[in-house]
């Protein structure tokens, strides 16, 4: 059930548009769980197009929950460039492009029009540099052509997938996508201000609308997984245009598409409304008493004592039967 007074409040903490980045990892092993764990060979994936169509379902009820919480735009990563080729062959490439090229124009239309969302391709830039003859090339074209034929309307929701891209590339490229007026407006506007949040704020909308097609917000917080201990970071354009500025990160110990609605909720009033600023005070004489000192003392001397303590290090998942 939604709870239309936490949406408002989340609106009203973000008049910008909440934006979020979701990295919607181990879609594979999601499969083999939910579907595929009572198999004799759990681990195969015989059918892709079934594969693909079970992870349509999941991400739709997924990302259907952050809206319905109040948020505005997504970026989701889709593909990273190692995955067509380098890094799990080019079986793989071939098993999965054209299913998930389904998934992302034909069979997310529905998911699109339904929640008044505006869908772009980020990153295929990278794509089309390759050999016209590469599936890599003849996926990215197929995306450009979705994207061409879009009808987009201001004031929609935004859902970017970020697809094969390499940022440094991209933003050697900006000055191409933005044509001279648009460069020679940015330089203009970067000599004519020495505040540093202007600046910062003039480089990121031009830099943001050359990689991304649209503007968008720098995004408020990141949500990925670290089942297996390690905190990898999955959306590569985001980070490259991060200024510093207010974010957070938040990874589940499963699966991206096992969260729930209440855990998005927790994650969300976490963001927005959980204690997270940082003394203005030149020291943090106010933050501690000679009681609080000692306990936090006490915890960390615990925590350091603990060599597997340190978050990020890999772990292992086994089941009851393993032990």
């Amino acid at each position: 059930m939604v709870d239309k007074e936490f949406t408002e409040r989340i609106r009203e903490r973000y008049p910008e548009g909440l934006t979020a980045i979701l990295a919607i990892g181990a879609t594979r092993t999601t499969y083999i769980l939910e579907h595929n764990r009572e198999s004799e060979t759990p681990g195969k994936i015989t059918d892709f197009n079934l594969y693909v169509d079970t992870l349509l379902s999941s991400c739709i009820k997924f990302l259907e929950s952050y809206l319905e919480l109040g948020g505005q735009n997504m970026i989701v990563p889709f593909f990273s460039y190692q995955a067509l080729k380098e890094k799990r062959g080019e079986d793989y490439a071939k098993a999965v492009v054209d299913p998930f090229l389904r998934l992302v124009t034909e069979q997310f239309q529905p998911f699109y029009h339904a929640n008044d969302v505006d869908p772009y391709f980020a990153g295929i830039d990278t794509l089309l540099h390759l050999p016209k003859d590469q599936i890599g090339y003849q996926f990215g074209a197929a995306l450009v052509a979705f994207q061409d034929q879009w009808l987009y309307q201001a004031g929609r929701r935004k859902l970017i997938w970020e697809v094969a891209s390499i940022p440094l590339f991209s933003i050697w490229r900006a000055s191409q996508v933005m044509g001279e007026e648009e460069t020679a407006r940015l330089e203009a506007e970067i000599e004519s201000t020495t505040a540093l949040d202007e600046l910062a704020r003039l480089l990121y909308a031009y830099y943001a609308r050359a990689v991304y097609g649209t503007d968008i917000p720098m995004p408020h917080f990141y949500l990925g997984t670290n089942r297996n201990g390690d905190l990898k970071l999955r959306s590569m354009l985001p980070m490259a245009l991060y200024d510093g500025g207010p974010f957070r990160l938040y990874y589940t110990p499963y699966p991206s598409l096992f969260t729930t609605p209440e855990v998005l909720r927790q994650i969300l009033e976490d963001l927005a409304f959980g204690k997270s600023a940082s003394s203005l005070e030149i020291d943090y004489r106010k933050e501690y008493t000679k009681a609080s000192a000692q306990a936090e003392y006490e915890t960390f001397i615990t925590l350091r004592d603990n060599p597997k303590s340190t978050v990020g290090l890999l772990r292992k998942t086994t089941s009851p039967s393993k032990q």
